[in-house]
């Protein structure tokens, strides 16, 4: 039974420190040991999946706004071509460090007869999470959803000791005065800002009904992060540029940085007095040419080939009223992949 490391810091650090990989302060954030369901075999001998007998996979959970200390229920149904059920197929579950899985206590478990997994998760930091199901074996099936925790840590808790989950990395966590925070960081990947998920479409489909007669491209965007910032200062605070990082874009081990990207009050970038939240979103993915790139694609950009579950991590840099510089930084989890929009 491993114990989890709570991390409640969400990066408060100095302008000085920006280099490398964004903030070589970041990785203070928090690894993780991995999380229990990152270390178990996963090997299924009652069914293999394929791209001919698995459709997808759904991941429906009760509640996505879960107070610290509380649990919420989930189900995962894994379903054929047919849309029928699959029965008695592995599926596997992590989480963002401040998700725990509760059920199934080891991160993963077959599917019944009617093709579902159900199980349970429970909040253990404030902040906003990424989890994440897939298929154990075969098809490059996932599915993923945002979970906020809520509240704050409840005097005596001490978290759900032996639960799995947190393999993959941190969230959007706080910081350790609470002064200026990143609270929420989701990315928009549909063309409509207000919708907000994990999923990164990185190849879009030339012909959506296979009718060459007709010219139906797939509809492809590109891809923007929300991030959400709350100022408990008793003065203002407005961030003047953004900075991200990822690693392995191409799943060769290639990282990317990228450069300043300034912030203006058109862009809400400036957070209020006391209490107040501020949410900042800007374009971090360009779609050209039908693929999906980090950086200026007709210049030092790379194309995204990497189709995994890939952490991105952000920096806010800016400066309160009286001219003190101000830092935060959080990461998020997007399910990168070739995700079929053609509906």
């Amino acid at each position: 039974m491993r114990q989890r490391r709570f991390i409640y810091r969400l990066g408060l650090v100095s302008i000085l420190s920006l280099s490398g990989a964004i903030l070589g302060c970041m990785g203070g954030q928090g690894s993780t040991d991995g999380g229990s369901s990152s270390r178990n075999s996963y090997d299924d001998d009652t069914f293999v999946a394929d791209e001919s007998n698995t459709g997808s996979v759904s991941l429906d959970v009760s509640s996505t706004d879960i107070e610290v200390g509380n649990t919420s229920g989930f189900v995962v149904r894994a379903i054929n071509s047919r849309q029928q059920g699959v029965a008695g197929i592995n599926v596997v579950c992590d989480s963002e460090d401040g998700i725990a899985i509760l059920e199934p206590q080891k991160g993963y478990a077959p599917t019944d007869s009617s093709g579902n997994m159900s199980g349970v998760i429970g909040c253990e930091a404030p902040g906003s999470f990424q989890f994440v199901c897939r298929l154990a074996l075969g098809a490059n099936r996932r599915s993923s959803v945002a979970i906020k925790c809520s509240g704050d840590v409840p005097s005596g808790f001490q978290g759900f000791p032996g639960a799995a989950g947190g393999g993959l990395g941190g969230g959007s966590q706080t910081n350790d005065d609470g002064d200026v925070r990143i609270i929420s960081a989701a990315f928009s990947d549909t063309g409509v800002l207000t919708d907000t998920g994990a999923s990164i479409d990185i190849s879009q489909i030339g012909d959506c009904d296979g009718d060459v007669k007709t010219a139906d491209v797939e509809p492809f965007y590109d891809t923007y992060v929300k991030l959400v910032a709350k100022n408990n200062r008793p003065e203002q605070v407005r961030f003047e540029y953004l900075q991200y990082s990822i690693s392995d874009v191409d799943g060769k081990g290639t990282e990317f940085t990228s450069k300043k990207l300034g912030l203006t009050e058109e862009a809400d970038s400036t957070v209020a007095q006391s209490g107040q939240t501020a949410t900042i979103t800007m374009p971090i993915f360009k779609a050209y040419g039908g693929d999906k790139y980090v950086g200026d694609p007709l210049r030092t950009g790379i194309q995204i080939t990497n189709r995994a579950l890939l952490t991105v991590t952000f920096a806010l840099v800016g400066k309160t009223a009286s001219g003190e510089s101000v830092a935060i930084s959080a990461k998020a989890t997007g399910s990168f992949g070739d995700f079929n929009r053609c509906g």
